[in-house]
């Protein structure tokens, strides 16, 4: 009985011990990449969207970044994720930014980036997103860039948005452990 409960315990624990926190090191970067989420089935900002925006249009002005870059394709519905938030930082700003609105996914937000970041030769990159996926977005990010400091947004605390987070860590690692064991099989 203790050895399934340790089982379950490690299972349960897993996602948060492969995952570990990161310094929240805020400051200037060359760009900043805000990652998408999902507006409303109406095409209207979601709250998550909004909170986004705002922290990147304050640190945009505190740390005096140069480009702001939105990512976010037609993931869940029919409204691409980084157009609806260019125009609202766009509003809050003045300032013009850059999209990528082919991503459906975190790690597709990271891959078409870093397109992006290669074209105008950014170096130093901050990747902005809220609290809850916030380690899970470094981990990533370390594939497709060198130099990466992390801006938090605000968030408001689900269950469905935790619970979303914590399945997508234990997808991330079973692609991360089958990409692995494709690699020591060649």
């Amino acid at each position: 009985m203790i050895f399934i409960l340790l089982i379950l315990v490690l299972f349960l624990l897993l996602p948060v011990i492969c995952f570990p926190s990161c310094k929240r090191d805020e400051g200037y970067v060359d760009a900043l990449i805000v990652l998408g989420c999902p507006a409303y089935d109406d095409g209207t900002m979601s709250v998550t969207q909004k909170m986004r925006v705002e922290k990147a249009a304050k640190a945009v002005i505190q740390y005096k970044i140069p480009v702001c870059i939105f990512t976010g394709g037609k993931a869940h519905n029919h409204y691409s994720e980084a157009s609806i938030m260019a125009e609202y930082f766009t509003k809050l700003t003045h300032q013009k930014a850059l999209l990528e609105d082919k991503s459906t996914t975190t790690y597709e937000n990271m891959k078409y980036t870093q397109k992006l970041c290669q074209e105008h030769q950014f170096k130093k990159i901050g990747i902005l997103t809220s609290g809850y996926h916030v380690n899970r977005a470094y981990a990533m990010s370390h594939k497709f860039f060198d130099d990466v400091i992390m801006f938090h947004a605000p968030y408001r605390f689900t269950i469905k948005k935790i619970l979303r987070e914590y399945i997508s860590r234990y997808q991330y690692l079973y692609i991360e452990i089958r990409n692995y064991l494709k690699r020591k099989e060649k």
